[in-house]
C-alpha cells in the first residue's frame, strides 16, 4: 500500500511540472514606475514568437483584471492561454501601484502618464528584438491609451471592450440614461473643467466624478477622441465587443468600426466586459466579476490568435 501511495505521488508531481511547463512566467521591471508579469510560451529552443502588451481598463484594476473589490484573473488567464498557443504577452500593473511608495499624489497623475507608461513598455520590448512583432491590446479605458500609444510604435492593435466617444460624452450619456436631470449640470460641469482648469457648482451626486483632486486627470483624460484616434492607425487593428456589457455599450464598438472601416470587427454572443459567457441577466454578470472560475470565451482566444498570427 505503502509503494501505491507514493507512486501515486510520483505521478501527481509528474503531472505537475508537465503543466508547469506549458509556459514560462517572469516578473519584468521596465521603470520605477512599471513593473509586470511577462509570460512567454515554453520551448526548448530560441524561437522567435509575437508579443502582446496588455493594458488595463480604468481604475485600480491589476495587471491581472482584478480591483480590491473583485478576483476574475481575466488576463493572467489570457496570458496563460495564449503562450500555449506560441503568443507570448506582458501585463503591467499602472502607476497608481506605485503612488504611496513614490509619494505621488492623486492630483498629479495625469491621463498622460499612462500613455507615456504603455510608450516606455513597447520601447523596452522593440530593444529586446526578440519578438517577431509588438501588438497592443487595450481593455476599456485601455484601448484608448492602447491606440495612443500603438501609433508609430506598434505593428497591430486590439481594442476590447473601448469607447469610441471622449470620456465626457461618454459619461453624459450614461448619467442622462441612469439619472436624468443630472446630465446638464455634469455637461456644464465638464464645460468648466475644459476652459477654466476647475469645475465648480456642480451637483453633490457627481461628486465621485468631479472631487477636486479627480479634476486634472478627468481634464487630460477628455482632450481624447477614441474616434479620431483610431482612424489615423495605419496598422491591423481587431475591434473586439461582447453583447452582454454591462459597463460599454454596443455601440462604442460600432463607431469605432466606422471610424476604422478597414479593422476586423467581432461581437461576440454572451461576452461580457469581462471576457465571460453570461446567459442569466444582469446579477449573473454582476458576480462574474469575483467568479475566478469562470473561463474565457474560446471565441476570444481564437480570433486574438487569428489577428495575432496572420
Amino acid at each position: 500500500m505503502k509503494l501505491r501511495i507514493s507512486l501515486f505521488f510520483i505521478a501527481i508531481t509528474v503531472l505537475c511540472l508537465a503543466q508547469e511547463k506549458e509556459y514560462n512566467s517572469a516578473i519584468v521591471k521596465i521603470n520605477k514606475y512599471i513593473e509586470g508579469s511577462l509570460v512567454t510560451p515554453y520551448s526548448d529552443t530560441d524561437q522567435e514568437v509575437p508579443l502582446l502588451i496588455f493594458i488595463m481598463d480604468a481604475g485600480a484594476i491589476n495587471r491581472d483584471g482584478n480591483d480590491r473589490m473583485s478576483k476574475n484573473n481575466t488576463f493572467k488567464k489570457l496570458s496563460h492561454e495564449l503562450a500555449k498557443i506560441g503568443i507570448a504577452s506582458y501585463r503591467y500593473d499602472k502607476r497608481l501601484f506605485k503612488m504611496d511608495g513614490l509619494g505621488i499624489r492623486e492630483h498629479e497623475i495625469s491621463f498622460d502618464h499612462f500613455i507615456e507608461d504603455a510608450k516606455s513598455v513597447i520601447t523596452y520590448f522593440r530593444k529586446n528584438k526578440t519578438y517577431t512583432k509588438i501588438i497592443i491590446l487595450g481593455h476599456g479605458q485601455g484601448s484608448l491609451v492602447g491606440m495612443l500609444a500603438a501609433k508609430d510604435n506598434a505593428d497591430g492593435f486590439i481594442s476590447i471592450a473601448g469607447n469610441a466617444q471622449s470620456i465626457d460624452q461618454v459619461i453624459i450619456e450614461q448619467i442622462s440614461k441612469q439619472a436624468p436631470g443630472l446630465e446638464k449640470s455634469a455637461a456644464a460641469a465638464f464645460q468648466q473643467l475644459k476652459e477654466n482648469g476647475r469645475a465648480t457648482g456642480y451637483e453633490p451626486a457627481l461628486e465621485s466624478i468631479f472631487r477636486y483632486d479627480l479634476q486634472p486627470f478627468m481634464k487630460s483624460w477628455t482632450k481624447y477622441d477614441p474616434s479620431q484616434i483610431i482612424s489615423e492607425l495605419e496598422m491591423p487593428i481587431l475591434i473586439l465587443h461582447g453583447d452582454k456589457d454591462i459597463q460599454v455599450e454596443l455601440s462604442q464598438a460600432e463607431k469605432l468600426k466606422e471610424s476604422a472601416p478597414q479593422s476586423e470587427y467581432l461581437i461576440i454572443n454572451n461576452m461580457n466586459h469581462i471576457l465571460k459567457e453570461i446567459k442569466g441577466g444582469r446579477l449573473d454578470n454582476q458576480k462574474s466579476y469575483n467568479e475566478s472560475w469562470r473561463r474565457i470565451i474560446p471565441e476570444v482566444l481564437s480570433s486574438i490568435a487569428n489577428f495575432v498570427k496572420q
